[in-house]
Order: structure tokens, then sequence, then C-alpha cells
């Protein structure tokens, strides 16, 4: 039994954080506090694991289901003028996971019908493995950490923000920067962003979606908050993030996914030539994420195709700063892909979900992705009071959703 995994489901308020002292067998539980100082019994422990569990014994929040939309949430590009592209789409706030995305709907252009992009798009887990092993947490399956409120400091409207649901999630419209640029032609583009934080004890993790004018999806997660061990903690750690990508693209049924890979050389016989290739993903698996060979998962619809006939495709392309392999089975792949079922919502289960290997070409399929931000054991002294934000996601980039460079010489 690992206490130091139970003993983060006891929260301590944004006014105070607690200590809890708790004699094992296993050692001590502790965690930092500012304020207070509390003790807690093995049996208290107990106890506070047995009510976050349901009867199936597993963690509720990895078995309960989603059966509304959410609130609703809109916006148009650009923000000033004639109408180019919208985004519609619900979203929901969810202990444990933070901010979840529901049926996000892009249209291209006004006379264009509106396309789903996204059915559920959530952070599934959150692993924090400790250098010494002194403590791996599972900061999703294992707790209901809560999403905070945020302030008007957080989310000014000044910068295009807006606070929604209660003020747990922010909205902001804003410039995205250079969309593209021909020496004197130049489009910048605009983007409506979607972020919460989740208070993980110590740690707070900003989850963020931003959804663009040109039908692309970004995905990041940020760590940041005061080290678990205080100022001096010299304690290595990581943060793993999976998320779990319901791309219903076009609808629920007809998807399948492809692994794209850079090849160079692509011949024994002569290096100066590379090769981009593509591989259907016929039945449920994990794949490794190559940083040589670029490696990449396109999913694709079998009935939607842009004006130039050609299928339309989403992207999954990672930024990230290394790949962690830890003792733990799922984290052995960067990607997965599984077949759509009730219930499996857990990054930790994926070599479970994925052991009687069903088919997964044109069905209602599902992507995971991990990537992991480093906090080396080397401490620095930027980090003493709170450690700034840390940052890894993805892209959702389309492929032949435009018949041509969008809004190039203002035509979609």
């Amino acid at each position: 039994m690992n206490y130091k995994v139970i003993s983060r489901n006891i929260r301590r308020s944004s006014a105070e954080r607690d200590v809890v002292d708790a004699e094992t067998d296993g050692g001590l539980i502790r965690r930092l506090s500012r304020r207070t100082r509390t003790k807690f019994s093995v049996w208290q422990l107990l106890l506070l694991m047995v009510a976050t569990m349901n009867l199936t014994g597993l963690p509720a929040i990895g078995q309960a289901a989603v059966t509304d939309c959410g609130s609703h949430v809109a916006a148009r590009f650009p923000t000033q003028g004639r109408l180019q592209s919208r985004w519609k789409m619900c979203f929901q706030v969810v202990e444990g996971h933070g901010l979840i995305i529901k049926q996000a709907y892009f249209q291209k252009s006004p006379s264009d019908r509106w396309i789903k992009v996204l059915g559920d798009a959530r952070i599934s887990e959150i692993f924090v493995p400790y250098h010494d092993n002194s403590a791996r947490f599972f900061d999703v399956s294992s707790f209901f950490f809560p999403v905070l409120t945020l302030r008007a400091t957080d989310c000014p409207r000044r910068q295009g923000g807006s606070l929604l649901a209660g003020g747990r999630v922010c909205k902001q419209v804003r410039d995205r920067g250079l969309a593209w640029k021909d020496d004197n032609v130049v489009r910048r583009g605009e983007e409506l962003v979607l972020w919460s934080v989740i208070d993980a004890a110590n740690y707070n993790y900003i989850v963020e979606w931003s959804f663009q004018d040109d039908g692309t999806v970004a995905a990041r997660v940020g760590s940041t908050g005061p080290k678990l061990g205080g100022a001096d903690d010299r304690t290595g750690h990581m943060h793993t993030f999976t998320w779990r990508l319901d791309i219903d693209l076009d609808g629920r049924s007809g998807d399948s996914v492809f692994q794209t890979r850079h090849i160079e050389p692509c011949y024994p016989s002569d290096y100066f030539i590379a090769c981009d290739r593509e591989s259907l993903i016929q039945v449920e698996k994990g794949l490794k994420w190559s940083a040589e060979q670029f490696t990449t998962l396109k999913i694709t619809d079998a009935t939607l195709v842009n004006g130039n006939g050609r299928a339309t495709e989403y992207e999954l392309i990672p930024y990230r700063a290394g790949t962690a392999r830890h003792a733990e089975r799922y984290s052995k792949n960067d990607y997965w892909v599984t077949l759509k079922k009730p219930g499996e919502m857990l990054a930790p289960e994926l070599s479970g979900y994925v052991a009687d290997h069903e088919a997964v070409s044109n069905a209602d399929v599902v992507l995971w992705y991990t990537a992991a931000v480093h906090h080396g054991q080397h401490m620095r002294d930027e980090d003493r009071d709170t450690v700034p934000v840390i940052w890894t996601g993805f892209t959702l980039e389309p492929q032949n959703l435009f018949d041509r460079t969008p809004f190039f010489g203002g035509r979609p």
C-alpha cells in the first residue's frame, strides 16, 4: 500500500497548506505546510482512500461518465470585420481532469457546413514520479483535485479575457501572431483560448486548449507551484501528461489512423535521398515517437474531402523537450490508438485496453498522447518561491481541410 499516494487525497484550502504525517511501515508521509500541521492515523488515511473509490474499486474520477454537453462557447474570426471562419463547442470543468472539451465544430467559411472535429478531449493522467522513488503520484486517477476559481488578474479583460463557469475557466480571443507571410502579403491569425487550473496539492496545472481561425487545435499543460519539499528541495521529478483525444472527424464512425515517419536516408545505397512514409494502424496498439523520424499520427475520415477531392485529415504533431520512460507499462509508448469503448478513460490502463488488438480502421477511434516535463534534481534559485511554468503539448493540424492557403488574398 502506497500511503504517500493516499496522503495526497487530503486537501488544503487556498488559504492554508496542511502537513500530513503518518507513521507506516513504509516510512513517513509528509506534505509541507505554510501555516498548520495536522496528524492523521493510518486508519484515517485508509478511510480517505475508501471515500474516493466507487463500488468497482476503481477511482471514481476515471469511471465518471459525462452525459451532457456542458457549457457552450463560440468564436468568430476575425473578431472585427467580415466573417471568415468560426468555432463552436461545449466544455466541462471536472475535478481531477480540469477543463474538458466536448463536441467541437469548425466552419471554414460562412457558406460551408460545420465539420465536427472533437467529441471529447481531456487530460487523462498526470503522473509525477520522483527520481528517488519516494513518491509516484497519479494526480488524476488517484485524486479529486479541484479546479481553482480564477481572478480578474488571471484573465484580464484588456487582453480579451472573460471568466466563465463561475470563474473556473478563462476565455480569451486573441492575436496569435503571423499566420503566413509572402513578402509584402501578410496575415496575422487569431485564436479562441480556454484554460483552467487544477489545484493539485503544492502544484498548479494550467490546462489550455486553443482553437485557431484556420481550424488548428493546440493543447498544452503547464506545471507551476512550490516544490514539495520546500525552497531547498533537490529531489528531481517528472510531470508526465497523457491526453485522451476522441477525434470524431465529421462524425463518430469511419475514421482511420496513420503513422507518419520521415526516413533519411531512404535507401541504403543513396545517403542523399530522403522520403516520408505513412502506415495504416490496423489494430489497437502503442507507438513510440522518434525525434529523428518526426513521428506523428494522422486521422482521416472515410468520406470527408475538400473542394479538390483530397481526403481531409488532422495530424497530431508533438512539441516536447524529451521522452520519459518510467517503470509503468503505459509510459513505454508515446502514442496509443484504441477503439472507443465506455469506461476506457484512464491512461495507466492502456496496456490492458489494447490487449485484445481490436480493429481500428474505419472505426470510432481514440488517440492518446503522452509528453513529460522534467524538473531536474539540481536546484536553481529561480524555483525557490514557486516554480515558473513549464509547458508541453501538441497541435492538431488540419490537412486538406481548406482548398488552398487559408484566407490568402481574402479567399477561404
